[in-house]
């Protein structure tokens, strides 16, 4: 019995030996730093052992242990074999995420077929599953084992295949067809060992293991679509070759066998001498024709590379060289897209070059794609990559070689975004200045040797273009600078003139309207002086001599309080009260102030859904002030005999309280605003016009002020939580199509102005008591 076994016991056992070399190999080449190399090294242990033990059953080595154990060797190894070669399939494929929820199925299920082999429940062999039929016991774990093994092993097939569909990068398509190859070895090797052919199976599956270990020590994997043109290439040539030694030999004997004295082996070695003369050109001719049928590359290097230097040469502008260069290298080696990155590196704020320092990668886009921009670290495996190695580099390395797994996620996820397979570097004076970032081939061929070396000449020649780009470019921005900063300079410069001329007209309207109250107090106290001096001062003119000088003192207490209102909202220390506050209320006490302006100007001012408004959680004083102003305003612009029309209106009624708003609008029938002026209508001492007419001069309102009565009026209502804004068709005093000043106020205010001014005076002032207490 042994020794019809003997060829089968001993290629078991090689086998199993063999197992032990991957084993070498994978330590050697990885050792346990992966994930994937560590799980691939349990599989090949597992894998040797099983094998081995089936040779040993084979000899009776394992007979002392137990009757059955190839049996439990296929029940107990196949589910775990199968479960690891999932997970190491998870692990190769790159798929997200530890997988527990398998690994926990799996233990759950090899620990069923635990069970079932071993029956510790004591279950009958004989068990009822429907009427008529009954299932053996026995039979339950390797059925249940079958089941367990497809579940695992077509998860690993369709996860192979649905990886491979996804995949469009050709080294990342070449390396998952090996990984194809493993799992299609794998699967025949077992179905073939259930079969009942346990050596062929053995073999299959040996196979499988050594392509998977292949597949996971080397990372630059032979291309299988090229070892395939290579074959067929080879093939066609060898058959060429055959057919013409057979048609020259055939046609020499066709030619000369009547000749008289005809002699084969002097005719044979006649056509011999024929073709080793001609048949080193031919064979050349036909291999080159073959080789170009077969291979995807049709461009000429030489010509490739005068062509582009030439059309590169004399552009300046960084977007016609991006879609000229990448046009180019795109049109000659079949590319689907590409950009061009300007690479800038800065540094940190303390000029620190190993840290906080950076490389800034500014896209060009080129054919067809936007290039985002990027940033990577100066400390970043990539940036280091393509700064010192002078060599393009592969999407492909950066997601499998060690060396760049430490790269920022950031880095990696922008470079991912990218989509691109190859980045090519630009260098100049040994600086990395740029990057050309290339697409997939539309052949879906790789980029092989000649190409990178081809790539790595155009970007060479690119450089000295893309330099003098750049410097083009950093002087039209030094350009756009100046433009900018002139145009700034003469803004400033303007606003300089206007602050002057704001200046100018402080002064002027300072000394207008202060002049009158000082002159009418000094004018009243030097005749009251006179008067009492010889004693002809009588009560009814001292009344009226009083009451002069009150007037005065009042003006004068207006323009201080009023500049002092402009002090505190240019230092946002305008002082509220909040309260609630009726907004016809303050309209009407604000209206009464101005009656008899109203009345002497025979204007008539109107109320309009001023009663229907919600009161307001604001300062009722600030409010009238508001108001007022906006009523003097519009009174001073409006002509003798015209109308002014206060409404308002309650805006977003259906919100809660606290959300809405009302919106107020001061409208007249005055000489309106010129538009150029609705924007600086609000800026201090700004005023249209002459600056002196109108207080006096052709208008006569005697209520004109200095000009801060709407830089008040927007100090409030800001302070408020609200906006005011003018709108006007424009300005004539002829056909005096009038102006209107919308003010928005939220009902209830949610960051008013608190008393904090107040507060702190006080507090001042108790100190100050106290100090004088101690005194």
């Amino acid at each position: 019995m042994i020794d019809t076994a003997e060829p089968t016991t001993i290629a078991l056992a090689v086998i199993g030996v063999l197992y032990f070399l991957a084993v070498g190999v994978i330590l050697k080449r990885r050792g346990l730093r992966e994930w994937a190399a560590g799980l691939l090294i349990l599989y090949v242990v597992i894998s040797s052992l099983w094998t081995l033990v089936l040779a040993f059953s084979r000899l009776g080595w394992l007979s002392r242990l137990a009757d059955d154990v190839p049996l439990r060797t296929l029940l107990y190894g196949l589910p775990l074999l199968s479960l690891l070669f999932f997970h190491l399939s998870r692990s190769f494929l790159r798929v997200e995420g530890t997988g527990w929820m398998w690994w926990a199925l799996g233990a759950a299920w090899i620990a069923a077929v635990v069970v079932l082999n071993e029956n510790p429940m004591a279950l009958p062999e004989r068990l009822w599953i429907g009427p008529g039929w009954t299932f053996q016991r026995r039979s339950l774990p390797f059925w249940a084992m079958v089941v367990g093994w497809g579940a695992f092993m077509g998860g690993a097939t369709l996860l192979t295949a649905k990886v491979y569909r996804q995949t469009q990068q050709p080294l990342h398509r070449n390396r998952n067809k090996y990984w194809s190859l493993a799992v299609g070895l794998t699967v025949v090797g077992t179905g073939l060992y259930f079969a009942g052919h346990e050596t062929l199976g053995s073999g299959f599956h040996l196979l499988g293991t050594l392509s998977g270990t292949f597949a996971v020590v080397t990372y630059r994997l032979p291309d299988v679509r090229q070892m395939w043109r290579r074959m067929w290439s080879y093939l066609i040539v060898t058959l060429l070759t055959v057919f013409v030694y057979t048609a020259g030999f055939v046609a020499t004997q066709a030619v000369f066998q009547s000749v008289p004295g005809y002699s084969p082996v002097l005719a044979g070695a006649m056509m011999a001498l024929v073709l080793v003369l001609l048949f080193d050109p031919l064979l050349g001719l036909i291999q080159r024709l073959v080789n170009r049928l077969m291979s995807t590359t049709r461009y000429d290097p030489s010509r490739t590379l005068r062509e582009y230097s030439m059309n590169i040469s004399n552009i300046l502008d960084l977007e016609r060289l991006a879609t000229v260069a990448v046009g180019l290298i795109s049109e000659t080696m079949g590319i689907r897209h590409g950009a061009l990155f300007v690479v800038h590196y800065e540094e940190d704020g303390n000029g620190d070059e190993e840290k906080g320092s950076y490389f800034r990668l500014q896209g060009v886009t080129g054919t067809g794609k936007a290039a985002s921009p990027g940033v990577l670290s100066a400390e970043s495996p990539v940036a280091e990559y393509l700064r010192q190695e002078h060599r393009p580099l592969a999407q492909y390395d950066i997601d499998l070689l060690p060396r760049f797994q430490d790269g920022a996620p950031e880095e990696r996820a922008w470079l991912a975004s990218l989509d691109m397979d190859v980045y090519v570097p630009i260098y100049a004076q040994g600086e990395w200045i740029g990057l050309l970032a290339l697409d997939r081939k539309i052949s879906g061929d790789r980029y092989f040797e000649d190409d990178l070396t081809l790539l790595s000449t155009l970007a060479d020649q690119t450089a000295v273009a893309l330099e003098n780009a750049r410097l083009f470019e950093d002087l039209k921005s030094q350009n756009a600078d100046n433009e900018r900063l002139n145009e700034e300079l003469t803004t400033a410069n303007r606003e300089l003139a206007r602050l002057d001329e704001a200046k100018s007209n402080f002064i002027d309207i300072a000394s207008h309207e202060l002049r009158t109250p000082l002159t009418q107090v000094r004018g009243y106290n030097e005749i009251m002086c006179e008067m009492v001096e010889d004693g002809s001062l009588d009560r009814q003119t001292g009344t009226q001599m009083v009451d002069g000088v009150r007037k005065g003192v009042e003006r004068l207490e207006e323009i201080v309080d009023i500049m002092f209102d402009v002090s505190q909202i240019d230092t946002q220390t305008l002082v509220l009260s909040p309260s609630q506050t009726q907004v016809a209320a303050s309209v009407r006490m604000a209206a009464d102030t101005w009656a008899g302006a109203l009345k002497e100007r025979k204007q008539t001012l109107t109320m309009e859904g001023l009663e229907n408004l919600p009161p307001l959680t604001a300062d009722g004083k600030r409010m009238k002030q508001v108001f007022s102003h906006l009523i003097q305003n519009a009174i001073k612009y409006t002509p003798d005999g015209g109308h002014i029309q206060i409404t308002g209106r309650s805006l977003d009624e259906e919100l809660p309280p606290e959300d809405q708003t009302i919106e107020i609008i001061v409208a007249d029938t005055g000489i309106g605003i010129a538009r150029e002026d609705l924007g600086r209508i609000f800026e201090k001492f700004y005023r249209t016009g002459d600056v002196l007419t109108h207080s006096t001069g052709k208008t006569k309102f005697k209520g004109a002020g200095p000009g801060l009565g709407l830089t008040i009026v927007q100090g409030i209502v800001e302070a408020h939580g609200g906006r005011i804004w003018a709108e006007s068709p424009g300005y004539n005093e002829q056909m005096r199509p009038g102006s209107q000043f919308h003010i928005i106020l939220p009902v209830q205010p949610t960051c008013l102005k608190s008393r904090g001014l107040e507060a702190f005076i006080a507090a001042v002032q108790i100190d100050t008591d106290q100090v004088g207490m101690a005194v």
